[in-house]
């Protein structure tokens, strides 16, 4: 009986215990942490005005349904692709550029885009100022 007993907790800590290894190094995400379809919905076939939070560089910058970003910036213009995982973080590869990958989180009525840390102290990189359909400023 004894045995039996130390025999099924053995099995229930090894069934159990993969299941917290796996949200061990997940970082906590804001509240307003917006999901893959919220980023989707927002982005597409939008164009976006926006401005980075230590330069404070104001960019426009179209995102086409079919992943194809435009972006004008200090009158040059740059072309790259943006795209959303599984996990909800928006991916943008700029021509040249590395992809980089980042949530974005509703705080009081404004977007904002964060690098996400593994201490929990995201970082904030972009604040977006508007969201206009489609690309009428022909970017």
């Amino acid at each position: 009986m004894r045995r039996t007993i130390l025999t099924l907790l053995l099995l229930s800590i090894l069934l159990v215990a993969p299941a917290f290894g796996k949200h061990k190094n997940r970082p906590h995400l804001p509240v307003g942490t917006l999901n893959g379809e919220q980023i989707r919905l927002l982005f597409a076939d939008k164009t976006v005005e926006s401005i980075t939070a230590v330069k404070h560089r104001v960019s426009l910058t179209y995102y086409a349904p079919n992943g194809d970003v435009r972006q004008l910036r200090k009158g040059i213009k740059r072309f790259g692709h943006w795209r959303v995982t599984k996990n909800g973080r928006m991916c943008l590869q700029m021509e040249g550029l590395r992809e980089k990958c980042r949530i974005i989180v509703k705080e009081n009525g404004t977007y904002k885009k964060y690098i996400v840390k593994k201490n929990g102290r995201h970082q904030h990189t972009v604040t977006y100022r508007s969201f206009k359909p489609g690309n009428p400023l022909g970017l």
